[in-house]
């Protein structure tokens, strides 16, 4: 169906007509000084135009029209329709030929620009949607974008429908029903077609394929009579079976991932929790056999012993329980103004056992910084309960705190045996220990701080000490509590 004519057209057709009248007007006018071929060219030349200008049918009314007028008006006999000799009938005949071959060509040619236009327009739409399916992850959000191109550019109307792990509508237009139109989806998907079966004019069912076959239903609705370009259900198609891969694939990473973790968790379990057991037993064994007299002090460094180990013991369970309840996604820091020297100061009342052979020098000034206590205390603990282990004993541990640039930093340097680049980053992960050194505990200690530091959206790393050692470095944004006026 035609579309009417817009003032544009009826401008355009109105100004050629008048060209034609002007031509025709000089070839009869100066009929002695203009021959007859030269305004038969003049006409060819503005049925050109009228061809590139005008729409089809309006283009030959008027070249048929100028090929009368041109019979009638400017070829002798004059003002009537017949021919004074054979010469005029071949220059009618050359004339009336030239002109429709001339609209016939042109519209032709126009006919293929604006087929091309659509075909360039349809391909740059369907390459917005590839590049936007492209960076999206989710089904839901390719199925979500997938129904917003449609509607825009096509006047489509849809739904998303997959069949695992139940038939379940994935996305759907807003004024489109999923209840209306499960029977119909379940009924294809009993009949396993993998063709496009339609329902009425507007309405089809487009398969949604994959590699192990059809996975769902691709619903149109279309509002206007434009086809629907199986090129758009292969692209959706192909999306979603990559969202589909990449959730499988993940989920298959996360349980290997898991399983992993089960036996490394059963390793630590096995070593460094039996060890300070048999430790404990032995002592116990040993101080409870009557058969036996130690001496007083055999017997205390016994039980000197058991409280060691049994210290070590519920320090390696309670980091268990810390990294098996700690995620960053469940981790939520909650703030309040602290002094960070009474966190330090009970931090290292946590770990005196461990550390009670080195000295703690401790650098800074009294700030208030809003942060989590209970949180930012097991990474001070943590961090100083490491530097005692991997230093000498007598070797001083170095604390210093600041603020800067909007974040507390913390610092905590030991003079132990340091951290092999190649380790600085594997430190982090759980249950990953040295093989450079062998020092008693279950890897996971700085795994915590690591969760924690990332859930106060902040940075932990570890540096190398001038003369020897390590510096762990804790930067994490908070605000500060300006404590001038107080003091003045």
């Amino acid at each position: 169906m035609n579309n009417p004519l817009s003032w544009f057209d009826i401008t355009k057709t109105s100004i050629i007509l008048l060209l034609y009248v002007v031509v025709t007007y000089l070839g009869v006018a100066f009929r002695d000084v203009i021959i007859e071929t030269d305004t038969a060219m003049l006409l060819l030349l503005l049925n050109i135009v009228s061809g590139v200008l005008l729409r089809k049918r309006i283009a030959y009314v008027i070249t048929a029209i100028s090929i009368v007028a041109f019979h009638f008006f400017v070829l002798p006999e004059h003002n009537s329709f017949r021919f004074q000799n054979y010469q005029h009938i071949i220059t009618f005949s050359v004339m009336a030929f030239s002109g429709v071959f001339a609209v016939r060509l042109t519209q032709s040619q126009q006919q293929k620009i604006e087929e091309n236009q659509i075909l360039r327009a349809e391909l740059n739409s369907n390459y917005d949607l590839a590049s936007v399916l492209a960076a999206l992850n989710e089904s839901h959000a390719i199925a979500e974008a997938s129904i917003v191109h449609l509607e825009q550019h096509f006047q489509m109307r849809a739904q998303v429908w997959l069949f695992a792990p139940q038939l379940h509508c994935l996305a759907t237009h807003q004024k489109l029903s999923d209840i209306t139109y499960q029977p119909l989806i379940e009924r294809f998907r009993r009949r396993q077609h993998h063709h496009i079966e339609y329902l009425s004019p507007s309405l089809s069912l487009h398969p949604l394929d994959g590699q192990s076959g059809m996975f769902g239903v691709l619903l149109i609705d279309a509002l206007s009579e434009q086809m629907f370009n199986p090129l758009l259900n292969t692209l959706i198609s192909l999306s979603l079976a990559r969202s589909e891969s990449n959730v499988a694939l993940t989920l298959a990473k996360e349980a290997n991932q898991l399983e992993q973790m089960r036996n490394t968790l059963l390793a630590a379990v096995s070593h460094d929790l039996k060890t300070p057991l048999g430790a404990i037993i032995g002592s116990a064994t040993t101080l409870s056999d009557t058969g036996l007299h130690l001496p007083e002090q055999t017997q205390q460094e016994l039980l000197q012993s058991i409280a060691e180990e049994g210290y070590s013991l519920n320090r390696s369970l309670t980091k268990l329980l810390d990294i098996s309840r700690y995620s960053i996604k469940t981790l939520i820091p909650k703030c309040d103004w602290v002094e960070p020297e009474e966190m330090i100061g009970s931090a290292i009342k946590r770990v005196e056992q461990v550390i009670k052979s080195h000295p703690i020098n401790l650098c800074g000034d009294t700030i208030l910084v809003s942060l989590d206590y209970t949180l930012i205390e097991q990474i001070i603990a943590n961090l100083v309960e490491n530097a005692a282990k991997y230093s000498p004993i007598g070797c001083a541990i170095d604390i210093q705190t600041n603020y800067r640039h909007g974040h507390f930093i913390i610092e905590i340097a030991d003079r132990g045996c340091g951290v092999a680049p190649e380790d600085r980053l594997r430190i982090f992960e759980r249950f990953y220990r040295s093989e450079q050194v062998k020092v008693k505990g279950t890897g996971l200690g700085l795994a915590i701080c690591q969760l924690i530091v990332a859930a106060h959206n902040g940075e932990i790393s570890v540096l190398p000490r001038a003369g020897g050692g390590s510096v762990f470095v804790v930067k994490i944004p908070c605000e500060k509590y300006e404590l001038t006026d107080i003091y003045e």
